[in-house]
């Protein structure tokens, strides 16, 4: 056929490669007891109890469920100096389209808090939706980022609890 490339066999360099080392080795990954489904994985398995309860919650990842976090909207957060210790909370309300309970998440010990918002634009609420969180191990027990369509909360708490009602 005019004009056909020849099959591409590799590069000098490639061939030499595939020459001087050994074929790599099958290996067959048998999955650990965090893959199995409501047990979280990774950094969430090392987190908080009441951060690791929330985040294995099996709703709190599924997006058109009632217990899913997306497209609530805070509602209000109070932080509280009380006897040495600061405490958080924040009242997220429901999405009308799809949660039929508020969350109310409570952090103890709270170490900081950052929110960080887009400029306003007038028409909606200053953060927007809530889009997806993330939970982390943190030196000071448990890191939670909540990313917002236009801003994000961060909290750094010995841990959290988690109500929905």
């Amino acid at each position: 056929m005019a004009g056909s490339l020849p099959p591409h066999r590799g590069s000098a360099l490639t061939r030499a490669a595939r020459t001087d080392h050994p074929a790599p080795r099958r290996v067959r990954v048998q999955p650990g007891p965090a893959a199995l489904p409501g047990r979280p994985a990774g950094p969430a398995r090392r987190a908080a109890p009441g951060a690791r309860r929330f985040a294995a919650d099996p709703g709190h990842y599924d997006f058109t469920g009632p217990r899913c976090v997306k497209d609530l909207t805070l509602a209000r957060s109070t932080l509280t100096d009380s006897e040495g210790t600061l405490t958080l909370d924040l009242a997220f309300a429901p999405n009308e389209w799809k949660h039929p309970d508020a969350l109310h998440l409570r952090y103890a010990d709270v170490r900081a808090f950052r929110p960080d918002a887009d400029e306003p634009d007038g028409l909606l609420p200053r953060l927007g939706a809530l889009q997806l969180d993330e939970l982390l191990p943190h030196r000071t027990g448990v890191s939670h980022e909540l990313a917002f369509v236009c801003g994000t909360l961060t909290v750094h708490a010995a841990d959290l609890t988690a109500a929905w009602h």
